[in-house]
């Protein structure tokens, strides 16, 4: 059987780096509607609307602080007025400022806790909005093994991301009588062009991994896609761990 996305419009929050922009460029090959996500990154995210481009003109990036309601009310509206739907909402944005506890500032705990858990929230709240007009979508939720089994030094980052598995599950007894549904990720250690030289970090994933392999970005993106299309049905409130490490 085919994964077939063709036609399905499908947002990527935080989507100008990392494991966002690869999903784009596999959903771009694909025939989907994609909107590309920003904030920051704007020379980002435009150089990968010229990529993309290339391949497929059903591609559109919008400026948007998740972490501002309005905002994700705009980003919203811009999707329906340039595809006149929403399928597949995939909340990825995401970052982390470390520190231990006693020297952890309230900026380095509020800014992950808004960009990491509210921000999934708010392009929740507004996309399920019209998810329901048509009884019908997929809330995509990228988390991290680290929301369940924890990490010395990241408080912040974990208690955001075990706040995301929370919300998918709550949100999907939520959401499931319109037949939407959310389900969440947790990927290990991903190599992206954000971390792709930390080869630490790649080791440590190496040698965790029951089966000997180095951690694959490939792997998730396609996992991702199986999830977008309508192949993956009837399966939602789900924990997904992308890795192959026992917890």
């Amino acid at each position: 059987m085919i994964i077939d996305v063709r036609n399905k419009t499908i947002v990527v929050t935080g989507s100008s780096r990392g494991i966002g922009r690869e999903l784009i460029r596999k959903f771009a090959t694909e025939g989907a509607n994609i909107v590309i996500n920003y904030y920051q990154n704007q020379a980002s995210a435009e150089e990968l609307l010229f990529e993309v481009n290339s391949i497929t003109p059903k591609c559109i990036a919008i400026r948007a602080d998740v972490r501002d309601i309005k905002q994700v009310g705009l980003l919203c509206e811009k999707t329906i007025q340039s595809f006149g739907k929403i399928d597949v909402l995939i909340n990825n944005a995401g970052i982390c400022s470390d520190n231990l506890i006693s020297f952890m500032t309230d900026q380095q705990w509020n800014d992950i806790v808004a960009t990491n858990l509210s921000s999934v929230f708010y392009c929740s709240k507004v996309f399920s909005k019209e998810m329901i007009k048509k009884k019908a979508g997929k809330i995509i939720n990228i988390t991290s093994l680290k929301g369940q089994h924890g990490s010395e030094g990241q408080t912040n980052y974990c208690a955001s991301k075990a706040g995301v598995i929370g919300f998918t599950k709550a949100l999907a007894k939520e959401l499931g009588k319109f037949n939407i549904s959310v389900n969440a990720l947790c990927p290990g250690f991903i190599p992206t062009d954000l971390n792709r030289h930390d080869e630490f970090k790649r080791q440590v994933a190496i040698d965790k991994s029951v089966l000997n392999l180095d951690p694959s970005l490939d792997d998730l993106v396609n996992f991702i896609l199986y999830m977008s299309s309508d192949m993956f049905n009837g399966i939602s409130g789900q924990v997904f761990n992308l890795d192959s490490r026992i917890l």
